[in-house]
């Protein structure tokens, strides 16, 4: 059976992203304010959250200025009652949410032989915890919009170990689990779920985390020689909320410049 492209040639100019609702968490910087701004650009309104409101709302003002709709809320994904808080001041402002992309997270470096373990319990309650009472309390909202997409970013560290990983790998690694898991119960309520896997990305926290010296390393390993660009991952993000992907689910895709490859081939080469 051969079934039209009826898609615009811009995928991002789809009709039904016009007017849509996306609430964007640890949307105040990095690869969350990069998806907040493709997204905007598609015409989707914006609902920008972050622990740190005065971000969000720099970013939802970045937004407004361009000519499209966004407004800034506090939320830290670890608190039940700041979700329901976000979830209902979404509610009252639009009216709807369509997407929701979860990008807040956080890193403890680390050797498991001296991780603290309440570093270790705060990795999982924020990556893993968080993405599910925030997706659990978007979901009523979801389930009523027939476009319906969550896109949760983990990382490339959640399918391999890396050295000073401490708990991000494993959490990360969790947080695609779970992933798949909604995909899978929520795909009869025609709602997608997927996993976006940044390898180095230059972003605050990237910098935060990382010497100069181990970026520059970075860089030497990576095929296309250097490390990605928070837009370029938040443009996969937007791809995959979209309806561009409709047909896209229950999937962990890696935006990482080639760096899993190459890994792979290090370790290969590393045992012939």
């Amino acid at each position: 059976m051969n079934t039209p492209d009826i898609r615009p040639a811009n995928w991002l100019q789809h009709p039904a992203l016009s007017g849509a609702v996306a609430l964007v968490a640890g949307g105040g910087s990095g690869i969350g304010e990069a998806a907040a701004h493709t997204l905007a650009a598609g015409g989707v309104r914006i609902a920008v959250a972050d622990r740190r409101l005065e971000m969000a709302q720099r970013v939802a003002g970045d937004i407004e200025h361009s000519g499209a709709k966004a407004i800034a809320i506090a939320m830290d994904v670890t608190s039940q009652a700041d979700i329901d808080a976000a979830v209902a001041r979404l509610k009252a402002e639009f009216g709807r949410l369509d997407l929701l992309v979860n990008t807040a997270g956080v890193i403890s470096p680390a050797e498991l032989e001296s991780l603290d373990l309440v570093e270790w319990r705060r990795s999982f309650e924020v990556n893993v915890d968080g993405a599910l009472l925030l997706a659990r309390s978007c979901l009523p909202l979801l389930r009523e919009s027939e476009i319906a997409s969550v896109v949760n970013v983990s990382s490339l560290a959640g399918g391999r170990g890396y050295p000073n990983g401490g708990a991000y790998g494993p959490s990360k690694a969790a947080l695609i689990s779970l992933s798949r898991q909604m995909a899978l119960e929520w795909a009869p309520l025609g709602i997608r779920v997927n996993t976006v896997n940044p390898g180095t990305v230059d972003t605050p926290l990237t910098r935060a985390n990382m010497r100069p010296e181990s970026i520059r390393d970075r860089e030497s390993r990576i095929p296309l020689h250097r490390i990605g660009q928070a837009g370029e991952t938040g443009d996969l993000i937007a791809f995959l909320a979209s309806p561009a992907a409709s047909f896209i689910t229950a999937q962990d895709i890696n935006c990482d410049g080639g760096l899993s490859q190459a890994l792979m081939a290090q370790k290969f080469h590393a045992n012939a």
